[in-house]
């Protein structure tokens, strides 16, 4: 039987799910990373920067490498060189070493993400559905089922040896979704415009624009303050709630999971609600409730509140970068490459995020350092009209004009 050549949806939910989960897995140990190397806030900030400057230095390129190659290689070797690079952290004997791993963990990353959401663009197209929301939650919920597999590993005092073994685990299951990746369309890679007629809508299609464009910059640094705020949570909540709260470090592993619960629930109910409401209005509506959620865990004392906070943190942020990468879809003449750019952009909070996150705490607190967050949200919301759907109708209801 020939592969259907719309994609598999489980193929890419799978590989979303895998990143999500070696990823979440090895953060949700941050607090026993810095134990074992003894490193402080600043220098725990510096090597998570590792991540953002690897992904930073090849995403540019991952345009060029799926056109050449199609995104089902380029995953299938990132899957492998990514897990790779998290079960190393656990041998990294000093701060410089780890720091080396993470850049190159964060090549793979970074490259990984980005051609596994341009298959998933190729499959939501081909199959005339809204499905990119439905791919990040399973991100999101890989991401749950791997910082709770951490949360085990400190309750019962597993040392890093988790991190190899669970990493093996996703690379299993990336390569298995990878490899039922299928080609993109040829109108997908190829660059040069349609001539007339030649849509199935019978219209013109936009010109291929080759220079990046105001709006590419602007969905960008909305992505930049979602992955930001999506990205501390990550980095830093567990070390919050263990460093600042006093919490054990199980519970922060397990606030950890929580923020990545509600950011699966987001992500699933997101789609039919901006359908609804509309893309800028959710996205407001999503900054304003992390921002809140920030400020609860900070300025809490209490650990129910701060859990809360950790839920209401997840479900905030839920929306902000699947919804800049559909807008990015839509910029006119520019289709996969601006979501590469978008996506570059938005990286670039992994690069500078938590190394200033981590300075910042060692001179005022890392509650007070997170504040840094709830301004780049506010930069969000002023921002927020240029996520408006350039299309006259919602993705999946009007095929002819997707793309």
């Amino acid at each position: 039987m020939e592969r259907d050549v719309r994609g598999s949806v489980l193929a890419v939910l799978v590989v979303f799910a895998s990143s999500g989960y070696v990823m979440g897995q090895a953060l949700s140990r941050v607090p026993a990373v810095r134990d074992h190397l003894g490193a402080d806030k600043a220098q725990l900030g510096l090597v998570l920067m590792g991540m953002g400057l690897g992904s930073l230095l090849a995403m540019p390129f991952t345009g060029r490498a799926v056109d050449r190659f199609g995104s089902r290689r380029v995953v299938l070797v990132t899957v492998l060189l990514g897990c790779l690079g998290w079960g190393l952290v656990a041998l990294a004997p000093s701060v410089p070493v780890l720091l080396g791993i993470l850049v190159l963990t964060g090549m793979n990353i970074g490259v990984w993400d980005v051609a596994m959401n341009i298959q998933g663009t190729h499959v939501e197209q081909s199959r005339h559905r809204s499905l990119m929301p439905y791919f990040h939650a399973a991100f999101s919920g890989g991401a749950v089922l791997g910082a709770g597999s951490g949360a085990l590993a400190a309750w019962w005092g597993i040392g890093l040896g988790q991190l190899p073994v669970l990493a093996a685990v996703a690379a299993v299951a990336g390569v298995w979704g990878a490899s039922r990746f299928v080609p993109e369309a040829p109108e997908v890679l190829d660059p040069e415009p349609v001539p007339d007629g030649g849509a199935a809508s019978g219209a013109a299609p936009e010109p291929a624009r080759r220079g990046l464009t105001a709006t590419e910059v602007l969905i960008g640094l909305i992505c930049l303050a979602g992955a930001l705020a999506e990205g501390s949570a990550n980095d830093w909540l567990a070390l919050l709630l263990v460093d600042v709260h006093g919490a054990p470090a199980a519970f922060g592993a397990l606030t950890l999971t929580a923020f990545n619960l509600t950011m699966t629930i987001g992500r699933l109910a997101g789609g039919p609600a901006i359908d609804r409401f509309g893309r800028a209005t959710v996205v407001r509506a999503g900054a304003v409730l992390a921002a809140a959620a920030i400020l609860l865990v900070t300025l809490t004392s209490s650990l129910t509140l701060a859990l809360v906070g950790g839920l209401m943190w997840g479900l905030g942020v839920a929306t902000i970068f699947p919804a800049a990468i559909s807008a990015a879809g839509e910029v006119p003449g520019r289709g996969n490459r601006a979501i590469t750019s978008v996506s570059t952009i938005a990286y670039g909070a992994f690069l500078f995020g938590a190394p200033t996150i981590g300075v910042l705490a060692e001179a005022i607190g890392l509650d007070r350092a997170l504040f840094l967050v709830v301004g780049f949200l506010g930069l969000l919301l002023v921002l927020s009209p240029v996520m408006r759907e350039k299309t006259a109708s919602r993705p999946g209801r009007a095929p002819a004009t997707l793309g």
